[in-house]
């Protein structure tokens, strides 16, 4: 014989079903928490990595980013960001275990975001195109140059008077250099001499939002390899 359940019973089965949808996700991270214990170091990196790729995919098919850059890249995220040295440094997932080395360019969907400096087995250390040790060979049209920053702002040296650049020209990574060329950097903001008219002083504005930095990758491609 089949027991109706009483409209007390009704209520309590509706809160449990409730209850059950509102922790679902809570108990899936507790679950996935709980296989990690059991794996190693190793294997949550890769498992880690695996997640962060899979997301990182999503973002970038919407801007079809990855079809329009000719080299080898790999997806990340960062890692850790220190807050009291926002400007110059980030670490990010993945290292020399998954073909990382010192050099690789760093980039988003905007542009160019730093250079890998330092290289761990499951981690790598860039330093940001903000940071003031930077030199970098740059391109403005047909114009070749040297990046640098210099009391917070990019600026550009070495392209002489004669040379043709406006406000708004797109600046890139130049062919003369291992880096790849062709990433964007960003766009001439002002346009001065030095003082004594020798060459022009560039000032730019990057193409990345360097205070909301999340996903990012890896250009695993360095010019004079195989």
């Amino acid at each position: 014989m089949v027991r109706r359940m009483t409209k007390k019973g009704k209520m309590v089965f509706i809160l449990l079903i409730i209850v059950a949808i509102l922790l679902k996700e809570e108990i899936y991270a507790l679950l996935f928490k709980a296989s990690l214990t059991s794996k190693t170091e190793e294997q949550v990196c890769a498992i880690k990595n695996e997640v962060i790729e899979e997301k990182y995919k999503e973002l970038t098919s919407s801007y079809g980013y990855n079809d329009s850059v000719p080299y080898n890249v790999s997806n990340s995220k960062i890692l850790f960001r220190d807050i009291y040295d926002l400007g110059k440094h980030i670490t990010i997932y993945k290292g020399s275990k998954d073909g990382y080395q010192e050099k690789n360019l760093v980039i988003n969907e905007y542009g160019l975001v730093g250079i890998i400096s330092k290289v761990n087995a499951h981690s790598s250390e860039v330093d940001l195109l903000i940071q003031n040790n930077l030199n970098l060979s740059v391109k403005i049209n047909e114009n070749y140059g040297i990046l640098k920053y210099e009391e917070g702002t990019l600026l550009i040296k070495g392209i002489n008077n004669k040379g043709e650049v406006e406000v708004g020209d797109l600046v890139y990574t130049s062919d003369i250099s291992i880096y790849p060329e062709k990433i964007l950097i960003g766009e001439v903001k002002e346009v001065s001499f030095d003082n004594y008219e020798i060459e022009k002083l560039i000032k730019v504005t990057p193409a990345v939002d360097f205070e909301n930095l999340k996903y990012i990758s890896v250009i695993t491609d360095l010019r004079g390899q195989e």
